[in-house]
């Protein structure tokens, strides 16, 4: 079987090919990138010197080069664009390079990785929402996700492919915690806002063993009436519980200090006028920082679990250890 990843420099991707190279499923696995050595050195640190069944090939997002008329058994594309400071750059990335891959490339099964951002917040008063719920994105990240998943459903859906939109992902080979980490490592840990935030998360290694259960599915895709799903662990957590789970798997626990938001607020724009601090901090800049706002991001991934037979496994500790220990194997902290 042959395979096609994209994002595979990205912390998914590499999860995601390094569980594909120890099952061996694959006998051949190509791997479009930006940077074909930046990928080629990760693969050295993580001791994969065997790189005869991988295809690596500088390509990427919008215009996807050089893969014209490839054909594979799976596709499972993970690139995109997190951060930007344009609503164009998303769109550009996210939603005309998906359709130009889907337009390049002939598969069987594809996994294309959205998120929970393409549904946007909880409404007041909702607990979590489902599969069902209207669909109302607040950042130009999650809108960008939302009009890819309208586009492909519009041009493509005799193909058979699947969007997953996962919640915050945590895990080994992770970069969005790191500022999570390093604020424990001081001993004061800052909360924004008074009251608790409530989010779902998903373990890599639990959205990993999603996308093979889907891909090794024998049921075709094109089969169910949507085809966009929640992936997700079935804890909830509080933000106050996020950053007290860290300072646990960091051995490192600290005084627990609540910001008012509105300062926070304050900080977010301060950080968006200096391009170094956006760069440095992009989660709580620009358009992004919309996110950190709303009290409750909840997904329920039922309808994923009895449609496919997975069961989230790893929980918010096991998950935050990895990638403690992670960031300590590759000199982060």
């Amino acid at each position: 079987m042959k395979a096609l990843l994209t994002g595979s420099s990205g912390f998914v991707g590499r999860n995601l090919l390094l569980n594909w190279i120890s099952q061996k499923q694959y006998e051949q696995i190509i791997l479009p990138v930006r940077n074909s050595e930046k990928l080629k050195e990760q693969l050295r640190k993580e001791n994969i010197n065997d790189l005869s069944k991988l295809v690596i090939q500088e390509s990427s997002a919008p215009f996807w080069e050089n893969l014209q008329g490839l054909q594979v058994d799976h596709l499972v594309h993970g690139a995109g664009l997190l951060f930007g400071g344009s609503e164009r750059e998303f769109f550009d990335t996210n939603v005309e390079g998906t359709e130009n891959l889907f337009s390049r490339v002939e598969f069987n099964k594809a996994i294309v990785l959205s998120s929970q951002a393409a549904s946007g917040p909880c409404k007041d008063g909702q607990l979590e929402k489902t599969e069902r719920d209207p669909e109302e994105p607040i950042t130009w990240y999650g809108k960008s996700k939302l009009e890819m998943e309208n586009r492909l459903q519009e041009k493509f859906l005799s193909k058979n492919f699947l969007c997953i939109r996962p919640p915050m992902i945590l895990g080994a080979r992770d970069t969005a915690t790191l500022p999570l980490f390093k604020m424990v490592k001081s001993r004061v840990l800052f909360k924004p806002g008074f009251e608790p935030k409530h989010y779902s998360f998903v373990a890599v290694q639990d959205l990993v063993l999603a996308i093979n259960q889907a891909l090794q599915s024998p049921n075709s895709f094109d089969v169910l009436s949507k085809r966009s799903f929640f992936v997700a662990s079935n804890e909830t957590i509080t933000d106050e519980q996020l950053i007290q789970t860290a300072a646990k798997a960091a051995q490192k626990p600290g005084v627990l200090v609540k910001v008012p938001q509105s300062l926070l607020k304050g900080v977010s724009k301060l950080i968006d006028a200096v391009p170094a601090w956006r760069k440095a901090v992009p989660s709580l800049a620009g358009d992004r920082a919309l996110e950190i706002w709303p009290d409750r991001w909840v997904v329920s991934s039922r309808q994923f679990q009895n449609t496919f037979s997975w069961k989230p496994k790893e929980g918010l500790l096991h998950s935050l250890q990895d990638a403690y220990q992670w960031y300590l194997k590759n000199g982060d902290l």
